[in-house]
């Protein structure tokens, strides 16, 4: 049997530690999200003067300095940590592949530092709504501190305004502490998966001779997005675009390799989380082949009642409901483009 189902069982196992890990790199940064809000609020206890005076703004000045300071360690921790998981990846992913090649191939072994580097140096391409951002992990941080500490200000700015009391101002930031570690999580699951698709990218491109190309394999469960259930098992170059495709994506890839240097391993499967739990189905099944197997009820709640409608009755294929750069369509662009689908499904 092709060693597909290998790669596509080891790579989905892989992704669970990989998001494990993003958990407590996650707890690390959150103590300073922490620390932002109770830094925000001792300046605020500390007393604030009169709304708009020249000392209000610079007692807003040296608060922002405080969060520049505190977010900017984040950031600092953030990479630290990232550049030691891009080192553990390029092992893992030289390991990996050496399981798959016939044992007369020498790999190329490319040095961990360096695709380290590469990985945090490479920008990520995420769909935004119905744009796409490019933005490396540097930027990333940058923004995200950015934006969180004019989120404190802006919230002792309103209170200030509204003449609330200082342990009024004070209460404004506690809900920020749950907000902000909630799309942080989005940051740092997005970050690692990065991480960990440039260093495996890096890895076989150092042996691209023996590749034919990566294999997307998305987790077949009722959180992934329509362009990544669309892209599931399909076959990109070493220079297509990787993962991640969108805010906390988990879709990852596999090399595939070229017969004369494939070694066949036994089959294997991929898990999949269904309404009935986790079970195990054929690696080569595909998002849309699982999908089409669930309950009706699961079949709408991933894909919406029209789209289920589209896909059950109007036997419309999942890659057609995401446009050719990855942008999700809407019904009426849908309806335009497949008109016959929306009459055979009654819509």
């Amino acid at each position: 049997m092709s060693n597909d189902g290998y790669l596509a069982d080891a790579a989905t196992r892989h992704q669970v530690h990989v998001q494990r890990y993003a958990g407590g790199s996650l707890k690390k940064l959150a103590k300073f999200i922490t620390k932002a809000i109770s830094t925000a609020k001792a300046r605020v206890a500390d007393g604030l003067s009169s709304y708009g005076s020249k000392r209000y703004e610079r007692q807003i000045q040296a608060l922002q300095g405080d969060l520049a300071e505190i977010y900017g360690e984040m950031k600092g921790q953030a990479v630290l940590d990232l550049t030691e998981f891009g080192g553990y990846e390029a092992e893992f992913n030289m390991t990996l592949l050496g399981k798959v090649v016939k044992a007369v191939v020498q790999l190329n072994r490319p040095v961990p530092e360096q695709v380290a580097a590469a990985a945090l140096a490479e920008p990520m391409d995420l769909e935004v709504g119905k744009r796409r951002q490019r933005i490396s992990i540097a930027g990333a941080l940058d923004e995200f501190g950015t934006k969180k500490s004019a989120e404190i200000i802006s919230q002792i700015r309103v209170g200030s305004a509204l003449g609330e009391t200082n342990d009024q101002i004070a209460k404004r930031l506690t809900p920020l502490d749950i907000k902000q570690k909630d799309q942080a999580a989005a940051l740092v699951n997005t970050m690692t998966n990065h991480i960990a698709s440039t260093a495996r990218v890096e890895v076989l491109k150092q042996n691209d001779d023996i590749l034919k190309g990566m294999r997307r394999i998305a987790t077949l469960d009722g959180r992934t997005t329509l362009f990544c259930i669309s892209i599931d098992q399909t076959i990109i170059p070493l220079d297509g675009v990787r993962p991640p495709y969108h805010w906390r994506c988990r879709t990852t890839l596999i090399p595939v390799l070229k017969d004369e240097y494939a070694r066949d391993i036994p089959g294997s499967t991929r898990p999949s989380v269904g309404p009935d739990g986790v079970e195990q189905v054929s690696s080569k099944t595909s998002y849309g082949e699982w999908l089409a197997r669930q309950p009706a009820s699961f079949q709408s709640d991933v894909l919406g009642p029209a789209r289920y409608e589209l896909f059950s009755k109007g036997e419309l294929p999942i890659d057609r409901f995401v446009d050719d750069d990855g942008r999700t369509l809407t019904l009426k662009q849908l309806r335009e483009r497949e008109p016959m689908a929306f009459e055979r499904a009654g819509l």
